[in-house]
């Protein structure tokens, strides 16, 4: 197990770092944007401003539309240097007013993938432009840019998605990105969540744009072929990649997923949640047979682990963990069959499947987790050292009365984000970690691997420094310093 510390992660910890190859990160972009704000309310307890605008030809899509979005403002107002949590609706039935409209009415509610602390700025998106699907059957942005289809994206969908930001994504982007330097938003607390299909499109957004996000939540993510597509987890006949470019995305935020074994949107979640560990980018997975819940409380009775994760306190110029190949990671339920599929029609029109037969994987629980037990702390982090404390919770601490956290478990460790420039610019490192330790060296990823590392309830504080390449110890250019000890 490993101690990965991507080498475009490291080498630009101060920068935003790139989103995708071709292009400019968005915190650095000039922005033609120019929304206008057309009318204020309220959602509760929180002010709430609406803007729209027109589009960006810069974003190839239809020049001729005009979109809008909502911020609901800190309960107690508008302030710079505050958090903003970023939504993306469901697809609310495909009617007028069940998308951004609702989102906004539930800007102040509580016990949602969705709800956030009262400091936080709250960002909701529209993906309808006033779409209805009993008069209309197509939408270029439906499906947050996926498929123009009212039963989502397939595997069919995924040449045209493949390694590519659609238009709805940049546009997306912009607005984020407008909303931040308007508000004066803090840059490193900027969060993504949707459901439903808001929640498949965060995954596809949000783990595409580490610049941007410093943790991303999906909800019932509904279908797997958008982010699997975008993040060029497959090719384009949907088989799982055989290489990829770790040099496209800057490091990725830190992800939550919860997923309902009885949901048919879940189905092929595996494809998604195998490659993140793949490319051992950090994700903790959920599931249970909840069904398509969007709602906490709901969700809770049959896996009481959602939503125990702190995601809004991940801030995007701390170090971060991913753990992989942990062996208390229950058996994934996916792939699971899925036959006799009915569907639900409107006015002739066959639309998608809303109730199917379906049997888990063999072998695997109808509720279970992935990296559901581990936390960490940040201990230092700077040009003289690097600690990060980690460790199992417990079951008091998770208030779960379902899962049984183990006193110890192995795991791959994958130190994301890290600020030492001196980590950051070593092919090979010392760690050590309690009793244990030992030198790792970069692969062909960039990554520094350490293998094995025994995680328990009592914290520990995985420490690393930075050794000289071996043709320079050779040469007398540098001299290894003591075997480490202290400084984190």
């Amino acid at each position: 197990m490993a101690c990965l510390l991507s080498t475009a992660a490291l080498a630009t910890a101060a920068s935003p770092g790139p989103c995708c190859a071709d292009e400019v990160p968005w915190p650095e972009r000039r922005l033609a944007l120019s929304p206008e704000r057309f009318a204020q309310g309220r959602a509760g307890r929180r002010a709430v401003d609406w803007y729209r605008h027109a589009a960006d030809p810069s974003w190839g899509g239809d020049t001729n539309a005009t979109d809008r979005f909502s911020l609901a403002l800190p309960v107690d107002g508008r302030a710079p240097g505050r958090p903003l949590l970023v939504v993306l609706h469901w697809r609310g039935a495909g009617m007028p007013g069940r998308g951004v409209d609702m989102q906004t009415e539930l800007a102040d509610e509580k016990g949602r993938v969705f709800s956030a602390p009262d400091d936080f700025n709250i960002l909701s998106l529209d993906d309808m432009r006033d779409y209805n699907v009993l008069l209309n059957r197509t939408h270029a942005d439906y499906w947050w840019g996926a498929t123009a289809s009212y039963a989502g994206p397939t595997v069919e969908d995924v040449p045209r998605l493949l390694n590519r930001a659609t238009p709805c994504e940049r546009r997306v982007m912009d607005c984020v990105e407008w909303t931040i330097r308007e508000y004066g938003v803090d840059r490193d607390r900027v969060y993504l969540c949707g459901n439903s299909m808001g929640g498949q499109a965060a995954y596809a957004f949000g783990l595409a744009h580490g610049e941007v996000f410093a943790a991303v939540n999906a909800n019932v993510p509904a279908t797997a072929w958008y982010a699997a597509a975008r993040l060029g987890f497959v090719d384009a006949e949907g088989r799982d990649a055989a290489e990829w470019d770790s040099s496209r995305f800057a490091d990725p935020p830190v992800c939550v997923e919860w997923s309902g074994v009885d949901d048919v949107w879940s189905r092929d979640r595996d494809v998604v949640v195998r490659n993140l560990a793949r490319r051992r980018w950090p994700h903790i997975v959920l599931w249970g047979d909840f069904g398509h819940c969007g709602l906490v409380e709901s969700a809770r009775a049959k896996n009481d682990l959602v939503e125990k994760f702190d995601w809004l306190s991940v801030r995007r110029n701390e170090a971060y963990p991913a753990f992989t190949s942990a062996s208390c990671d229950d058996t994934l339920p996916w792939p699971f069959r899925v036959w006799r599929p009915r569907r639900r029609s409107m006015l002739g029109w066959r639309g998608d499947i809303y109730e199917a037969e379906k049997e888990i994987a063999s072998g695997a629980p109808a509720r279970g987790q992935i990296n559901g037990f581990f936390r960490w702390r940040g201990v230092r982090d700077d040009d003289d050292g690097f600690g990060m404390e980690l460790r199992i919770a417990t079951a008091d601490e998770l208030s779960t009365r379902l899962f049984a956290p183990p006193e110890s478990a192995t795991a791959d460790v994958t130190v994301r984000r890290i600020q030492s420039h001196p980590i950051a610019g070593a092919r090979r490192v010392e760690w050590t970690f309690g009793e244990a330790g030992g030198v790792a060296e970069r692969d062909g990823h960039g990554s520094l691997t350490i293998r094995g590392l025994r995680i328990t309830r009592e914290p520990q504080t995985l420490r690393v420094r930075a050794l000289p390449s071996p043709a320079r110890a050779e040469n007398g250019a540098e001299k290894v310093a003591s075997p480490l000890t202290a400084g984190a």
